[in-house]
């Protein structure tokens, strides 16, 4: 989920955003490529764009666009694919990433900036992926690259790219003044001393009746559907017990004696691991006549020996088997599944699809939901009424937005979404839902910057967030400079 909303982020605020080519190319080692086969391009040229002087080759793109998109799909734990990335624009940021980035290295060559070989050999040299035995391996170097597939001068111009900008990012400069470090602090340590109140759900009662619940059921009856449903035709055969000539067991044991050890690991002799072997054993040979049951059974020579009605989320079949009738087709015949002590084979007759309930089969859920939705909409009306003279638990001193071990009657996450919304409101008294089953009325009684030691132990954060600020809006505004200077052609659409 936070990947997503990183993402939706990176789509809102994307003109503001330059992935530095150290990720594009340090990031990209190892890493891997995405499969990349949505665009294709004409032999002619291999630049997707022209801006100015500099070429976006079709090559440089794509390989941004794989370090973007495994980098995210990372994050995403391997959820995110083509069709997503491409809805998301996750080509069209990479371009435009692309374009800014060329559009500051004219820029830097305007002004007299260069890279030589050797500073471009001194960085590869000191990274120590490329490192054997504590020193720059120039064999590893290579191998490294051909294992991603890239070319040494490819990487060796990215690196330039990178020396080049950053030369122009330190010519620039941010010198942080003392007003802009002064705003940026009482923005995160504007201390409040403040009176709160909470009040819950469980001081309000409500009641119902039908001819509410019938109205709220049929503003809301498309929200109340039956379970997906399966006929499903069954042929099952149980693992019976039954005498095993001890030569048998014997030679299967030796055949899987390194799947029966002790809890130190230690391999259990037959004698020890005689009835888990006889176990096993008469498991393999059950699933052994599965199979042949399978293939009669798909074939049509034999029939199911019942049909059952499984509702999706059900406990009757192996969850392994319902996962596979979600995506099957009628008539499909699954291989046999283990099931307590019995294999199923079984085949998917019928998918029942899920439809609107009726009132009486709804009531309950009805019922539960109506009552959640009106309490909480009493107690937004009590917390309203009592906002203007409420009595509640004033703060010992000033507190920030940091101070979540300061509001006692709250747990640590309640007091961390309650300050953060807290200080992003401008209001001096307010009401600050906790989810759907708790408020807080709060009244700010005094304001203040934090105490100059608050400061001075956060101070690193304190630049940090000044700086990275004053990066944005400086970077925003020389992009849009540079866009002026400078022509920018678009070769190929995406």
């Amino acid at each position: 989920y936070k990947g997503w909303l990183m993402i939706s982020w990176m789509q809102k605020h994307k003109k503001y955003l330059v992935i530095t080519i150290w990720i594009s190319t340090i990031a990209f080692v190892g890493a891997g490529f995405v499969g990349w086969g949505a665009y294709k391009y004409g032999a002619g040229s291999d630049a997707i764009a022209e801006v100015g002087e500099t070429k976006v080759t079709v090559k440089e793109f794509q390989q941004r666009y794989a370090t973007v998109y495994n980098y995210y799909n990372k994050m995403l734990q391997g959820k995110l694919d083509q069709a997503q990335a491409k809805k998301l624009g996750l080509d069209k940021m990479v371009l435009n990433q692309l374009i800014q980035e060329a559009l500051l290295e004219n820029y830097a060559k305007d002004l007299g900036l260069r890279v030589s070989d050797e500073e471009v050999a001194q960085k590869i040299a000191s990274m120590q992926v490329f490192w054997q035995n504590g020193r720059f391996s120039p064999e590893l170097y290579h191998k490294i690259l051909a294992q991603n597939r890239i070319k040494p001068k490819d990487f060796e111009n990215g690196i330039k790219k990178e020396l080049l900008l950053n030369k122009l990012k330190k010519a620039l400069g941010i010198e942080i003044f003392p007003l802009e470090f002064d705003t940026v602090a009482s923005a995160l340590f504007m201390g409040d001393k403040i009176e709160y109140k909470i009040l819950s759900s469980n001081d309000i009662h409500v009641s119902v009746t039908e001819d509410e619940l019938k109205k709220y059921y049929e503003s809301h009856k498309f929200d109340y559907k039956t379970a997906l449903k399966y006929i499903v035709a069954l042929i099952e055969l149980p693992i019976t017990d039954k005498t095993i000539e001890e030569k048998i067991l014997k030679k299967f044991y030796m055949e899987h004696k390194l799947n029966y050890k002790d809890k130190n690991g230690k391999i259990l002799s037959f004698e020890q691991a005689k009835e888990q072997v006889k176990s096993n054993y008469l498991a393999k040979m059950t699933k052994k006549e599965a199979l042949k049951r399978y293939i009669e059974f798909k074939k049509g020579k034999i029939s199911a020996q019942k049909e059952i009605t499984v509702e999706k989320g059900s406990t009757t079949l192996p969850q392994k088997l319902l996962q596979k009738l979600a995506t099957a087709t009628p008539t499909k015949v699954f291989k046999p599944v283990l099931s307590g002590n019995k294999y199923i084979i079984a085949k998917l007759v019928k998918k029942i699809p899920p439809h609107p309930m009726s009132f009486n089969q709804a009531k309950e859920m009805v019922k539960k939901d109506y009552l959640a939705a009106k309490t909480k909409e009493e107690l937004l009306k009590r917390a309203k009424k009592e906002l203007t003279s409420f009595n509640g638990v004033k703060t010992d001193g000033y507190i920030t937005k940091f101070d979540i071990d300061k509001l006692h009657e709250l747990s640590p996450k309640e007091a961390q979404t309650f300050l953060e919304k807290l200080f992003l409101s401008q209001k001096d008294k307010g009401i600050i839902p906790l989810g759907d089953t708790r408020v807080i009325l709060y009244r700010i009684l005094d304001q203040k910057l934090a105490v100059t030691p608050q400061i001075r132990k956060n101070k690193a954060l304190i630049s940090n967030n000044s700086r990275n600020l004053k990066d944005t809006i400086q970077n925003s505004n020389l992009i849009k400079k540079l866009q002026s200077l400078y022509e920018i052609k678009v070769y190929k659409g995406l």
